[in-house]
């Protein structure tokens, strides 16, 4: 089959670069499952905006990449404007690039349309809508705009365009042929928000391979890295147990609430390091999280980190807890990646891979103190959204007890492998959708 997936918004790259704006987990989503079609034996060209120059390097984004050996490209589309375009800005951009889109379907003999979030679907639409005969669409959504206004606070809502948002995904709704959720959350707002049932079931997967349990041997590197980004010497980190932290530098992400937390547990004895990716891409942000670890006075505890994608699989492997605060995500794809290294992992509750599968059947609720609540599964601590003193316990609680941090990460690894792995996902998801190779 010859497989066309439409991810519109951000930067992308057969090699992602974390942290670029708009730019992150979907985008390692849709390498990941174009890989995995393409060792199924099937074509993949995905489509993504470009027609200006890429941030870091300056090289335009025009044309079309090879990748996967050749069984694959990216393909990058112009609307003749010559700049980034944040993605609650898209709209109406998607008429020229439908256009272009359209000449490139009219020319690829595709055989499906795979999109992804709202702006991608939009884009399918209106190119398959100037078709004679459209091509069968399904759409992943990956977040829903209801989502997004429940989890962002209100005053927000205007400048993130959230009910223009909404609109668009009930126009994309009334004509695609399926809905596929990555989540239990977003079959359940796609249900009671909108109205429309979910089709189809297609989580993340991850790569086994790459994000495997390590020996420290092989990841020794690791703690020189640390210590470079430190200022000391790595012998000095090696016997600190380690919280990770890795996402894109945004306010969702909540990386003011793990600081907190962490604040709050660093005098024990040994005394933890922490780990966090706070890039220079958005600096109002960055200079905001450097000031506040100052302030907390952690600056000799903690390593700020970059861009960090060819030393991932050893950070997370070498991590003794993995922590994300975040407060809007679509599954939860850096929980996944630690949980397949066997590392325990200590998330909000908007983080639906560790709510809908690293709790597990006999999850307990501890009560901290007053209403704050943690509950504890068999692969993940679960903390209220935001709750500093909630994610202080829970790390408090790993910290303290290595046993327990030894059953939670183990249980985290046999709940993600191999249940995840991608080709199975790929395959199943064909299967479902009755797609054949037959055009």
């Amino acid at each position: 089959m010859r497989i066309l997936q439409i991810t519109n918004h951000g930067l992308h790259e057969w090699q992602v670069t974390p942290g670029l704006p708009d730019t992150g987990g979907q985008n390692v989503y849709v390498n990941e499952l174009s890989a995995a079609f393409v060792r199924l034996g099937h074509r993949v060209t995905i489509v993504n905006r470009g027609g200006y120059p890429h941030p870091l390097t300056g090289e335009m984004r025009i044309g079309s990449v090879a990748g996967l050996d050749g069984h694959a490209q990216i393909v990058y589309l112009s609307d003749g404007t010559p700049s980034f375009v944040r993605k609650e800005d898209m709209e109406g951009h998607l008429p020229e690039l439908a256009k272009e889109l359209g000449e490139l379907m009219a020319a690829g003999s595709f055989d499906l349309i795979l999109s992804h979030y709202w702006d991608g679907a939009l884009l399918g639409v209106l190119a398959n809508e100037a078709r004679a005969e459209p091509l069968p669409h399904y759409w992943i959504p990956h977040s829903l705009g209801a989502l997004k206004r429940r989890n962002v606070d209100p005053a927000a809502h205007a400048d993130l365009r959230i009910n223009e948002r909404i609109a668009a995904e009930h126009r994309v709704l009334d004509v695609i042929d399926g809905v596929v959720a990555t989540s239990v959350a977003i079959q359940d707002s796609a249900e009671h928000d909108y109205g429309s049932g979910v089709d189809y079931f297609l989580p993340p997967g991850v790569d086994h391979e790459r994000f495997r349990p390590r020996t420290a041997e092989e990841c020794e590197a690791v703690w020189d890295f640390l210590a470079g980004q430190m200022g000391v010497a790595a012998d000095d980190l090696r016997n600190r147990p380690l919280v990770l932290e890795i996402s894109r530098t945004d306010t969702t992400k909540r990386k003011d609430v793990l600081l907190r937390a962490f604040a709050a547990v660093v005098d024990r004895d040994p005394r933890p390091l922490l780990a966090v990716t706070i890039d220079e891409i958005n600096p109002r942000l960055h200079d905001e999280l450097r000031n506040f670890i100052s302030q907390l006075e952690i600056g000799s505890d903690v390593a700020v980190l970059g861009s960090v994608w060819e030393r991932l699989p050893c950070l997370y492997s070498e991590a003794a807890i993995y922590c994300t605060p975040s407060t809007m995500e679509g599954f939860g794809m850096s929980a996944q990646e630690a949980a397949a290294t066997a590392t325990p992992v200590v998330a909000s509750d908007r983080v639906p891979f560790a709510v809908e599968y690293l709790l597990g059947s006999d999850a307990t609720v501890h009560r901290v103190s007053g209403s704050t609540e943690v509950t504890v599964g068999t692969g993940a601590i679960v903390v209220p959204a935001d709750s500093v003193e909630g994610f202080a316990a829970g790390l408090e609680l790993l910290l303290s007890d290595s046993g327990l941090r030894a059953r939670l990460g183990a249980s985290a690894y046999h709940t993600t492998v191999p249940e995840f792995g991608w080709d199975r996902l790929a395959a199943s998801f064909l299967d479902e959708i009755n797609a054949t190779g037959n055009g």
